[in-house]
């Protein structure tokens, strides 16, 4: 009598890395956030109230065990950052305390948007080099912020029907030009009907396994970014060239930084996903064959 096959059952998919952060429906941004973490680039994240941003950045400091320091902007005054001004031994100190930025490895900034102006202005050698008051910042790697849409932009919270955000603001071009990844992120409306279940069943809570996936796929990203670079360098690098061009003449020019940020972009997003297993098996393939090589 011949043996009948088992068909064997495969194991349950393990969920993606931010849903075993407790965040569901974000799986589509999890390359470039990835991405951002590796390269340790400014993120800027936009959507209604209420839509997890400020949950995330939370949960990810969290998982790599990084001094945080979270900041409303909109009620932020520079002392808050730096610590009180005063004079010590004929020069300037500052007063620390726990909240101030010196020894801090990631800081948020949520409602950038509300920030006032000269506040805004002062947050720019901060995002892009780690600088303020022309003191470097050395314990300082990820910079992050969230903010409303602004009006104009999808600023009215269509499921609520409110009204466009009161006091949210386009935020300054030149800001918002030194976040690296500028990210939208998902409604309620926008996610799977298993997603919104879970999401509205309450289970958002980490997994225990949580920290140590987010630290294996970040340092698998960053081990194949450099042959990433090697490989992609040149197609991304005209992409760019082209894209400029025709923006452009459509009447939104790029500027040299943000057409650098997106060739180096590409790349590093090109590693996300072959760390993560989504990017095509070739690709894969052909990445991980020559970093191993």
């Amino acid at each position: 009598m011949a043996a009948t096959a088992r068909r064997r059952t495969p194991p349950p998919k393990r969920p993606g890395l931010l849903r075993a952060l407790g965040v569901a429906g974000w799986d589509a941004l999890e390359p470039a956030i990835l991405a951002a973490l590796a390269t340790e680039s400014p993120i800027l994240l936009i959507g209604p109230h209420g839509t997890a941003k400020t949950l995330l950045l939370n949960r990810l400091a969290e998982a790599l065990g990084l001094a945080f320091r979270h900041y409303n902007a909109s009620i932020l005054n520079f002392d808050d950052l730096l610590g009180y001004p005063v004079p010590q031994d004929g020069s300037l100190t500052y007063l620390q305390t726990p909240a101030t930025i010196w020894e801090a490895e990631a800081v948020l900034f949520d409602e950038v948007s509300r920030c006032r102006p000269e506040i805004q202005n002062k947050l720019f050698p901060l995002i892009h080099e780690r600088v303020a008051q022309g003191l470097p910042l050395t314990r300082l790697r990820h910079r992050w912020a969230a903010m409303n849409p602004p009006p104009g932009e999808g600023g009215e919270d269509e499921e609520a029907g409110a009204a466009l955000y009161e006091g949210a603001e386009p935020l300054d071009v030149a800001l918002a030009d030194r976040f690296a990844f500028v990210l939208q992120v998902p409604v309620l409306r926008d996610l799977s009907e298993g997603e919104q279940r879970e999401v509205l069943a309450g289970g958002g809570e980490p997994g225990p396994d949580a920290p140590e996936r987010l630290k294996a796929a970040l340092e698998r990203c960053r081990e194949l970014l450099p042959e990433s670079e090697r490989l992609l360098r040149a197609a991304a690098s005209e992409y760019t060239r082209v894209l400029a061009g025709k923006l452009s003449v459509a009447g939104h020019p790029l500027s040299t930084r943000r057409a650098v940020t997106l060739v180096r972009n590409i790349e590093a997003f090109h590693a996300a996903r072959c760390a993560l297993g989504t990017a095509p098996r070739a690709a894969r393939r052909k990445l991980t064959k020559d970093v191993e090589d």
